[in-house]
Formats: structure tokens, C-alpha cells, sequence
């Protein structure tokens, strides 16, 4: 069975769009568990509310619900670089007598930890290197022989909460709590996540903290742009990445752990191929259009960064560009078929998993 690209799916309203690459990750993985996309709707409900004390959110947070929307506007998915903004407008308060498949809300909560769920939170004396609270909840990496953020636990945190929410029979609030794991589990495998920027990059600079830590910034988002944006164009073989590695991860759940380590460690390496292409080819040019970031302004990294996107497409998308960009596409086809195996393998293990089972 062919899998229809995400933005043409005509099962899912257009309200729910434009995509991110987290939706796009978890659709063209989850569509490959075909017990999964089998079985049949659950009640959306209330949440339980079981990870206020292992978990707290951020103050602005809310529990949306996606499955109750009106549609209100037409966002360009090419130019739309804030996840909190879509076509529709959807409910605060639980929606009475609807239900949802359960891929469905594997998909639409996939990027809930980048709205405000982990923003605006004192977490750790640390945290500012990654970019305040949601930075150490959705990063994992090494420094001067330092660790900082906290991805795996996230990830394992959101997993055990699933199979709580499971063994006492709130299915929906399940799957919307594997929706989380699912991304904090992409987030490691994502090379700038898990390494900053290459050790002899960091010693040759270290004397320009502030210069390092705009750098290494810029290069970050604008990777982050180019993906999404190449998903946005409907390229063929990141989905092909994706769908391959979750087909194979499905199949063997048990391995998930203790593969972990290797998967972050792939991550790891290719951010540094990443880091020297795209420092070597656009730095400059890129470093000038995230400048506004250097000020800061109180803003976590992800509100600021969205303002200086634009000008990042423009600059990576350049049409004489273009011959730069095959490289990376390369490289991030190994990327993604590593995070599809580790997504497959997630829920590979849940495939069967409702309160009934």
C-alpha cells in the first residue's frame, strides 16, 4: 500500500495544518503498524492529570483538543514557521461525544512539547545552554565534560505515563501520552539535540562564547528549517526513510532500549558532517539573518527563532544554492530511517495495547 504524503491526505482537515516535521516523522510512521491504524476510535476525555508531580507543565500551557476545530484561516505551509499557528481554531474544554482513531492522535499531539507544555520552567541552574526549560526537556548532550538536558527521561517518563494511562483504561490520554514519547524519542535521534557543535570547533573558539553560542544556534535552526521545509515539498525520499526504517524497528519492540544508546551516539556523528556543511557553505550569511537571537530578550530560543525563519529559507533555497543541499538530503535520509526504526519499535510495542487488551 502506498502511503499518501501527509498534506495529501484527504482523511485529515485541513484545520489541523499546516504540518511540522514531528507530525510528518510520527504520520509516515505510524502508518506502516497496520494493527495500529486498525483500531477503531476512542472517547476523547479528560486528562487524568498523573504527570502533574513527575512532570509539571509550563504556566502558559493548556490541553488543547484538536478533535473539536473551526477553521479560520489559510496559513502558508511554506512560510509557517510557529507551531502554535493552524488553519483552525480548536477547543479548550473536552468536546462531548467525540472520539478519534488512535494513529490520528499519535499524529496530531506529536508536537505538543513544542508548544508551551516545557517553556517557562525553572528546571536546572544549567538550562540557559539549551535554550531555557524546553531546550533541557528536549536535549541530551555533552560539553566540556558536562551533560546537559534531559531528552531520555522525557521520553521514558511520557512512555511509562502510556502504559499507566493504558493499565487503567484511559485510552485516548494514552496514546496522547505515547504522542509525546514519540517526539522526545525523534528529538534524539535529531543531531543537533544531541551534540551542540564539534569538539575542535569548540576549542578553536572558546575565547567568543557569545559569537559560539550564535553560531552553533543558527546552524541548528536553519538544519531544522531545511528539513521541514524539504517535507513541506513533499520530497520523496524522506518519507521513503521513514517508512522503511519504521517497518523494520516494528518488528523487533524488545531491541528499542537497548539500541538507544547507538541511535543517539549516529546522531551524534552526523551532526558534525551538518555542522562544517552548513558553517562552511552559509554561515555567514546565515549567522546575519538569526542575529535578532543574540539580543535574546527573555524569549526562549524556539519564539525568537521563528521570527529570524524566513530570512533562513531564503538564504538556504537560493537557487544557485541548490547543488549545496544534495549533501545534506544524504545525510538526513540516515537520520530519519534511524528515527523510523526507533518509532516503529515504540509502537510496535503498543500496536495491541487499549484498556481492553
Amino acid at each position: 500500500m502506498t502511503i499518501p504524503y501527509l498534506h495529501d491526505d484527504a482523511g485529515l482537515p485541513r484545520a489541523w495544518s499546516p504540518w511540522f516535521s514531528h507530525e510528518y516523522i510520527a504520520y509516515f510512521c505510524v502508518k506502516t503498524v497496520d494493527r495500529l491504524t486498525a483500531l477503531p476510535p476512542v472517547p476523547v476525555a479528560a486528562n487524568p492529570r498523573w504527570q502533574d508531580k513527575v512532570w509539571p507543565a509550563g504556566p502558559r500551557h493548556i490541553d488543547i483538543y484538536k478533535e473539536s476545530y473551526q477553521e479560520h484561516r489559510q496559513v502558508d505551509p511554506l512560510w509557517s514557521f510557529d507551531q502554535r499557528k493552524r488553519n483552525g481554531d480548536f477547543a479548550r474544554d473536552v468536546p462531548s461525544g467525540k472520539s478519534i482513531e488512535p494513529w490520528k492522535i499519535y499524529l496530531l499531539y506529536s508536537t505538543e512539547p513544542d508548544t508551551y507544555a516545557d517553556e517557562d520552567l525553572l528546571l536546572h541552574k544549567n538550562q540557559a545552554m539549551t535554550g531555557g526549560s524546553r531546550g533541557w526537556r528536549h536535549m541530551h548532550f555533552r560539553l566540556m565534560g558536562s551533560t546537559y538536558g534531559i531528552a531520555p527521561k522525557s521520553f521514558r517518563v511520557h512512555r511509562d505515563l502510556a502504559r499507566l494511562a493504558f493499565s487503567n483504561g484511559s485510552d485516548y490520554w494514552a496514546w496522547r501520552y505515547l504522542a509525546r514519547a514519540g517526539h522526545y524519542l525523534a528529538d534524539l535521534g535529531a543531531p543537533f539535540h544531541v551534540r551542540a557543535m564539534p569538539g575542535f570547533y569548540l576549542l578553536r573558539n572558546i575565547f567568543s562564547r557569545g559569537e559560539l553560542f550564535h553560531t552553533v544556534t543558527a546552524l541548528h535552526q536553519s538544519y531544522e528549517i531545511f528539513v521541514e521545509r524539504r517535507f513541506h515539498e513533499g520530497f520523496a525520499p524522506f518519507a521513503e526513510a521513514l517508512t522503511r526504517g519504521a517497518k523494520e524497528g516494528q518488528g523487533a519492540p524488545e531491541k528499542l532500549d537497548a539500541r538507544l544508546k547507538g541511535y543517539i551516539e549516529r546522531a551524534r556523528s552526523r551532526q558534525k558532517k551538518i555542522f562544517y556543511h552548513l558553517h562552511d557553505g552559509f554561515g555567514p550569511e546565515l549567522r546575519a539573518a538569526f542575529a535578532p537571537m543574540k539580543q535574546g530578550g527573555g524569549h526562549d530560543t524556539a519564539s525568537l527563532a521563528a521570527r529570524c525563519a524566513a530570512d533562513a529559507v531564503r538564504i538556504l533555497f537560493k537557487k544557485e544554492h541548490q547543488s549545496r543541499l544534495a549533501r545534506l538530503e544524504k545525510i538526513t535520509c540516515g537520520s530519519l530511517a534511524d528515527v523510523g526504526w526507533m518509532q516503529g519499535a515504540l509502537l510496535g510495542g503498543f500496536q495491541s495495547r487499549t484498556s481492553g487488551a
